[in-house]
């Protein structure tokens, strides 16, 4: 990353940061441990695949550069009303693509009118905004391409996701391109989205049933379940609402469909669309909820990668995931069809003294 910001491919007029320019800030306010660490981003594919895209693009002339920033820029010339720039491709890979006159009624002004907010810019602002404009192109292409295809339920649902998102990112690179996107403003309130999630609940089914009774599994192989189904969970694509039983529709608040638009726009859209931090985990912004619609089709999909996979093993996690995960599995789903099971109880002593980074142990 650190070679492309120092390319020598960025324009000259791109000039230092003034002391007074604010730097890039990130949403902050929820706790730290909803959020996946940094390292995940080194083992996603589909993350470092989309990444190294943005990172050729920015070898490309800083006209072509340039040009796309402006396209998203509002024209900074006194009084004039354009909020987009829109430019005819001569001479933009030239000496005098800053000059390329915007085609948009009632403006007429230079490209550079459109940029004029990025002179005195820092790289990582530069970075930032770049990155900004590389996820809007990228996401207006995956609208074209969901366009194209039968309409769906999903499709529908990714549409929605993907055109919401889309319009965060205009508005963002328009008003304040050197903030972190608000995505925030999406739904109604910010994760998480049920009051005891999935891992408090996890916790707690282990302390109820493994903690006094150790003929079955013990506390501590209990534990080794428990946090494989937590890694597991939280890099699980959810499955399609068309394709989820609604058995549990009548006994939830909210339809799958609704849990399903948050998980896209929290944990799945931050892979997409780099601009967007931070990625949460699943397994900490939903609940119960999420769990009854989607545990039956989670364990079916994790049975076959348990035994279809090519990973590489070790010895103790083979061995819980084949000989421990089916009796854990079945004593879970008896439990979580009882409404007043006491796994559904926040308050619950031993769950803020266990956590899951002591779980390794």
């Amino acid at each position: 990353m650190g070679g492309a910001l120092s390319s020598t491919r960025r324009p000259l007029m791109i000039r230092c940061a003034s002391p007074e320019r604010r730097i890039l800030v990130l949403r902050c306010g929820h706790p730290t441990d909803l959020f996946f660490k940094e390292d995940w981003k080194a083992n996603d594919l589909l993350y470092q695949y989309i990444e190294s895209e943005r990172k050729m693009q920015m070898t490309n002339d800083p006209g072509s550069i340039m040009k796309t920033i402006a396209e998203y820029s509002p024209c900074e010339n006194s009084r004039c009303k354009c909020k987009a720039g829109k430019f005819t491709e001569d001479a933009l890979n030239t000496v005098g693509w800053a000059n390329s006159k915007c085609t948009r009624s009632g403006c007429n002004h230079p490209l550079s009118k459109h940029i004029r907010h990025i002179v005195y810019v820092s790289n990582t602002e530069y970075m930032a905004i770049i990155k900004l404009v590389f996820d809007i192109n990228n996401i207006k292409a995956s609208l074209k391409i969901l366009s194209a295809k039968p309409a769906l339920q999903k499709k529908k649902l990714i549409e929605s996701v993907y055109e919401s998102v889309y319009e965060v990112l205009c508005k963002t690179v328009r008003y304040d391109p050197f903030k972190a996107p608000n995505i925030d403003t999406i739904f109604d309130n910010p994760p998480p989205f049920e009051t005891i999630s999935i891992r408090q609940i996890l916790m707690n089914f282990s302390i109820n049933y493994f903690c006094n009774n150790e003929e079955v599994l013990t506390f501590k192989q209990a534990l080794m379940v428990t946090k494989f189904l937590f890694h597991s969970f939280d890099t699980w694509r959810w499955t399609a609402p068309n394709k989820i039983s609604n058995s549990f529709s009548r006994v939830c608040s909210n339809p799958y469909s609704y849990y399903y638009c948050r998980y896209m726009v929290y944990c799945e859209m931050p892979r997409l669309a780099h601009s967007i931090s931070p990625r949460y985990k699943a397994s900490e912004i939903f609940g119960r909820e999420v769990l009854s619609y989607t545990l039956e089709s989670f364990y079916k999909e994790l049975q076959v990668w348990c035994y279809k996979s090519n990973i590489m093993w070790n010895r103790n996690t083979k061995l819980h995931c084949l000989k421990y995960m089916p009796i854990y599995m079945t004593f879970l789903k008896t439990e979580y069809e009882n409404h007043y099971s006491p796994i559904w109880t926040q308050d619950r002593c031993l769950v803020d003294v266990i956590r899951v980074s002591e779980l390794s142990e």
